[in-house]
């Protein structure tokens, strides 16, 4: 490989400060990276295929999708539907049938799994009843494992005591609410319409439970969002005694009412990118003095009941068995989108077909930046455990770049294992995305070669 390919993924150095100046942008790890679709009318083939023959043993994760919010969340650009009761009662009953249908099949009893995740949308838009029946199926039809990590993400609005409860009763141990800010103002500016006085009651009532593990999401970044608004979100978030925290970064996706909002002057503009990593170093460094772990770049616990098993093993390209219209999962080296078209979604169940909207196969990097990606996402990797995969000549061809992200601040590089610093793991996507690039390109051309 040479110096320019290499050159081209350096860190910004020469004394410039890692945090703020390390990149220009920060990059995204693209998932259909070495992905290739099928053609539409092979879908249901190739699900049957896949479903009749039994997996070799891996970690496997399910995810079922919720495609309904009570409002749209400015920042947010991932909303769907409205919550209608008729509509949410007709959703469980398909959810139900899906899963149930599903279950029978040799590839989903073959592996036990260790997560599953209710997201969405917001599923706490869901009746007590409709959650209830979800994760009750969930519990009774797949093969899940003893301690398996049950998780129901969530929003303080119209999540009361009722759905709390049937959640709990049905088996959930798991909750994950987006707070995103506590600050009444920065909330609502967002269409979150809780106060800070509200969620603070909220979330104490579900932590004097004490039945799952109750994490709390933030973001930063967010327009209006000080310095010091950030230092008391940290702080009423620790203070209200969470089993773990996650802290986002403000994607601001073009579309987005947020968007829409901040280039009319509506609302005051998002921190600039050299501000944005001095928000996350001061998340790192708030967990860092409390003495809370750092489970992975975004996420802290403070119990031992927070294990986040489910973000983690993603990572690593576990399978994950989707239900729900808009569900995305993958088996093996097939990756697969459901269709988040509702009516269609109906229509295809009814019809006993699985209402798939897009089928991949991967190539046979995946395993290589599966590795790369859960490393990364933990700040560490172990450079021998590349080279099994890579070869000996391919580490060591990164060794270059990895000395000078070293010099950058970023990490720190010794017998082989790399350690992100907290600036490393700020940028953590943009050495993901570098690398990827950079074994696809060397690898991919060894092929040819041959």
């Amino acid at each position: 490989m040479t110096g320019g390919e290499l050159s081209q993924h350096f860190a910004n150095g020469n004394g410039l400060i890692p945090l703020r100046d390390a990149f220009s942008r920060r990059s995204a790890v693209m998932p259909f990276r070495g992905k290739q679709r099928l053609p539409s009318d092979s879908f249901q083939s190739a699900w049957q295929e896949l479903l009749s023959s039994p997996c070799p043993p891996r970690k496997r994760l399910a995810y079922i999708h919720v495609p309904f919010c009570a409002n749209h969340c400015l920042f947010c650009g991932f909303y769907r539907n409205a919550y209608v009761p008729d509509a949410g009662a007709d959703y469980t009953d398909l959810v139900v049938e899906e899963i149930q249908h599903d279950a029978r099949s040799p590839a989903l009893r073959s592996n036990p799994i260790q997560a599953v995740y209710l997201g969405g949308g917001t599923p706490t838009a869901l009746s007590a009843t409709e959650l209830s029946r979800i994760i009750t199926t969930v519990r009774a039809e797949l093969p899940l494992a003893a301690d398996c990590e049950i998780t129901v993400e969530g929003r303080i609005i119209h999540f009361d005591a009722e759905k709390i409860d049937a959640c709990l009763e049905a088996g959930a141990n798991r909750f994950s609410i987006g707070v995103q800010s506590f600050d009444t103002t920065v909330r609502r500016r967002q269409g979150r319409r809780a106060s800070r006085e509200e969620a603070i009651r909220f979330l104490e009532d579900l932590r004097d439970r004490d039945r799952a593990a109750l994490v709390i999401d933030l973001i930063y970044g967010l327009p209006g969002q000080t310095p010091e608004i950030w230092q008391q979100d940290l702080h009423t978030a620790a203070g209200i005694g969470p089993d773990g925290i996650d802290l986002y970064g403000l994607n601001l996706i073009p579309g987005t009412p947020l968007s829409a909002a901040i280039a009319a002057g509506k609302f005051p503009s998002t921190p600039a990118l050299a501000e944005i990593g001095g928000f996350y170093d001061a998340g790192a460094d708030f967990f860092r003095r409390r003495n809370w772990r750092q489970i992975s770049n975004n996420h802290w616990g403070r119990t031992t009941r927070e294990r986040n098993l489910y973000n983690l093993l993603i990572k690593e390209g576990a399978d994950c068995i989707a239900f729900g219209s808009g569900a995305g999962g993958s088996i093996g080296e097939v990756s697969y989108g459901l269709t988040s078209d509702l009516a269609q979604y109906r229509e295809d169940l009814r019809a006993d077909r699985k209402p798939l909207g897009m089928v991949t196969t991967s190539d046979a990097l995946q395993p290589l930046r599966n590795l790369v990606t859960a490393s990364f996402e933990i700040g560490r990797f172990d450079l021998a455990r590349l080279g099994a995969l890579a070869g000996g000549e391919t580490v060591a061809s990164l060794t270059e770049l990895l000395r000078q992200w070293e010099g950058a601040g970023l990490l720190s590089l010794n017998d082989n294992l790399v350690d992100l610093t907290v600036a490393g793991r700020f940028w953590y996507a943009n050495l993901i995305s570098a690398f990827h690039d950079i074994l696809e390109n060397r690898l991919h051309s060894a092929v040819n070669a041959a």
